[in-house]
């Protein structure tokens, strides 16, 4: 084989692999998107799974004073707890807009 040929092969291998690396580069941006976009998706769906869950304990919390089953100490050490909840939450906020 005479060295011009060797030299197009060579060149003929060289462009197939920058046509795969293209390819793969493209796969690879359509993975990251689909990455990003699921994520999203799961952060979305774990926002609506925390909101449901606090609408059950209120729920909770409501029947449980509609129907007398807890006793009145049960039930303020319950809304205490929520509202230490609430307190840490508003301290996080604040601390986090006033490091802004």
């Amino acid at each position: 084989m005479q060295t011009l040929e060797k030299i197009s092969l060579i060149k003929l291998k060289i462009q197939t692999l920058l046509k795969q690396q293209e390819s793969l580069k493209m796969q690879l941006l359509e993975a990251e998107k689909e990455i990003d976009s699921l994520k999203e998706i799961i952060s979305d769906q774990t926002k609506r799974i925390e909101i449901l869950e606090d609408k059950n304990k209120i729920s909770k919390l409501a029947d449980g004073i509609q129907l007398g089953k807890r006793d009145n100490k049960e039930l303020k050490l319950a809304i205490n707890s929520y509202i230490r909840e609430i307190d840490e939450c508003l301290k996080l906020l604040n601390h986090y807009s006033n490091n802004q």
